[in-house]
C-alpha cells in the first residue's frame, strides 16, 4: 500500500523520536542506577500471557530463571541497543512494502473491565459516575496518542450493556443483574464518546469463561444467566472455575449469537478475543467428545482445535457479513507452539503455547486469513533467556510474510507496575526499547498496550507512548 511523502515525513519524524528517547532513557537509566547502588540488570519475568493471565497472575511456563539467567539476559542475552536493531529508517522497507500509513497505523491499548481493572474504577450504578469516568479515559487515550481502544464487553458470562442474552456485569454494578440507573448503556456511550474523539472501538469478548471465583459465585449467578439456564453446558475445570463447554454445537451459537447483538446494536469498528480458548489439557469433555466427534478425529486434542477453529473461522464470516469493513482479530498468548514440540514453532521455551494448552492454532488462523489481524501478547523483554521478544517478533513475522492478516504486537507494559530501578521494565525504559524495534520490521502494523489501567499508574511509561505516538 503506498504512502504520500507527508506520511512518509510523519513516520520519520516518529521513527527519529523513538530513536532519540532510547537513547536517553539508557543513559538516565544507567545513571539512575549508579545513583543507587543497584546492579543493572534485567528483572526476570514470568512467562506472561494474555490480558486473562495477567488478571489471575499465573504463572506459565517460562519460569524465573536464575540470578545467573538475569545477567545474561540484560548483558550477554543483549547486544548494545546500536547494535540490537537498526535505525527505523534503515530496517523497513520502503512504502508499500509492509508498514502502513502513519495515519493507519495501530497504537492500541485494551481496557479491561474483569474485576473493574480499567472501568469501573468503582463498581456503580450512577450513570453520570459511570458516563464521567468514560470521558475521563476516552480523553486520557487521547492524549497518548492511542487511536484504538479495545474495550472488554463481556468479561465472562454477562454484559456491561444492555443485552437479551446476558445478564448485567457484576464488574459494572456491583451485582450481577442489576443495571445502570437512567437506562445508561456504558457501550453506547463509550462508541460515541471514542468516535468524537477520532479513536476506533472494538469490543472485546471473552468466549467461554463464566466465573472466576468458583462455585460461590457460579451459584449465585442470576436464573437468566445463559450458565444457569443451560447447565448441561457448563464444565468445572481444575482451576476451580466454570466454562462453557466449547465442544457442544449450542455454545458456539450462544456466541455467535452474542456476537450479531452487538453489530445489530452498535457502530462498532469491530469484534476481538484474546486467549481465553480451552482452560486447560484436563478439560473434563471425554462425554462431550463421544457425543460430538462426527469428524471422526482420533485424538481428542486435535477434536478440540476443531472446535475453536469453528467458531473461529464462523465469527470472522458473521462479522463480515455485517460490513466487510469491520475487524476481526484475536490477541494469543505470544507463543504459538515451541520448536521442540513442532518444527514449525519458535525458538522458545515455554509461554504457554497456545497450540498444544489451549488447543488454539492461532497459526493457522492467521496464516488462511480467517481473521483481520493477530496481536500475539509477547510479554518478555529482549533476551529473554526463554521467551526472547525479538526472537517472538521475528518468528510471527516471518510466519506472517506471505499473508496479508495484520500483525499487531501486545505490549506487556503491566510488567513495569510498581517495579523497581533494578527491573529492566522501570519507567517504560523496555517498552520504548521494543517499539523502536517493532518499527523495523516492515510487517509490524503497530502494537496494542495492557493495559490502561497500569500506563496511567507511570507517567515515565506515559511520556514514552507519548513521544512514539504523536
Amino acid at each position: 500500500m503506498g504512502i504520500n511523502r507527508d506520511n512518509r515525513d510523519k513516520r520519520d519524524n516518529r521513527d527519529r523520536k523513538r530513536r532519540n528517547w532510547s537513547k536517553a532513557a539508557a543513559a538516565v537509566l544507567c545513571l539512575t542506577l549508579l545513583g543507587t547502588g543497584l546492579p543493572a540488570r534485567a528483572q526476570s519475568v514470568d512467562a506472561a500471557g494474555a490480558p486473562g493471565q495477567d488478571e489471575n497472575r499465573q504463572e506459565a511456563e517460562a519460569q524465573r530463571p536464575s540470578a545467573g539467567e538475569e545477567r545474561a539476559a540484560a548483558g550477554e542475552g543483549r547486544t548494545a541497543a546500536g547494535e540490537e536493531r537498526t535505525a527505523a529508517g534503515e530496517g523497513r522497507t520502503s512504502a508499500g512494502e509492509g508498514r502502513m500509513a502513519a495515519g493507519e497505523e495501530m497504537r492500541g491499548v485494551w481496557i479491561a473491565t474483569v474485576c473493574h481493572l480499567d472501568y469501573p474504577s468503582v463498581p456503580t450504578t450512577d450513570s453520570a459516575v459511570l458516563a464521567a469516568e468514560i470521558d475521563t479515559q476516552v480523553a486520557n487515550c487521547k492524549a497518548l496518542g492511542f487511536n484504538n481502544i479495545f474495550l472488554q464487553v463481556r468479561p465472562g458470562c454477562d454484559a456491561i450493556y444492555p443485552s437479551a442474552l446476558f445478564p448485567w456485569s457484576a464488574y459494572l454494578t456491583g451485582r450481577q443483574g442489576t443495571a445502570p440507573q437512567n437506562g445508561f448503556d456504558p457501550l453506547a456511550y463509550w462508541t460515541a464518546r471514542a468516535h468524537e474523539n477520532g479513536i476506533k472501538l472494538h469490543a472485546w469478548i471473552n468466549p467461554y469463561r463464566i466465573t472466576k471465583y468458583g462455585t460461590r459465585e457460579y451459584e449465585g449467578l442470576p436464573a437468566g444467566n445463559p450458565a444457569r439456564q443451560h447447565p448441561e453446558w457448563v464444565r468445572l475445570y481444575s482451576d476451580g472455575n466454570y466454562y462453557f463447554d466449547p465442544g457442544i454445537p449450542e455454545v458456539r451459537e450462544l456466541i455467535q449469537r452474542g456476537v450479531a447483538e452487538l453489530l445489530e446494536r452498535y457502530d462498532l469498528d469491530g469484534i476481538h478475543m484474546d486467549d481465553y480458548f480451552y482452560p486447560g489439557r484436563d478439560f473434563d469433555d471425554a462425554q462431550t467428545f463421544a457425543a460430538y466427534n462426527n469428524g471422526g478425529f482420533a485424538r481428542i486434542e486435535d477434536w478440540r482445535r476443531n472446535n475453536v477453529d469453528l467458531l473461529v473461522r464462523e465469527l470472522g464470516a458473521l462479522v463480515h457479513s455485517y460490513d466487510e469493513k469491520l475487524q476481526f482479530g484475536i490477541s494469543p498468548a505470544g507463543v504459538w507452539e515451541n520448536r521442540s514440540a513442532n518444527p514449525l514453532g519458535s525458538d522458545t521455551r515455554g509461554g504457554h503455547p497456545s497450540y498444544s494448552k489451549l488447543y488454539a492454532d492461532t497459526r493457522k488462523w492467521a496464516v488462511e486469513e480467517w481473521i483481520d489481524y493477530i496481536v500475539p501478547q509477547i510479554y518478555w523483554q529482549a533476551g529473554h533467556p526463554k521467551a526472547d521478544y525479538i526472537t517472538l517478533v521475528n518468528w510471527w513475522s516471518d510466519t506472517l510474510k506471505d499473508s496479508s492478516t495484520r500483525l499487531y504486537i501486545g505490549m506487556g507494559d503491566y510488567l513495569g507496575d510498581g517495579v523497581g530501578v533494578q527491573s529492566v521494565w522501570y519507567g517504560g525504559a523496555e517498552i520504548g526499547r521494543q517499539l523502536a524495534y517493532n518499527d523495523t520490521i516492515p510487517k509490524v502494523d503497530g502494537e496494542v498496550h495492557f493495559r490502561y489501567g497500569t500506563i496511567m499508574r507511570d507517567a515515565l511509561l506515559q511520556q514514552v507512548i507519548k513521544e512514539a505516538y504523536q
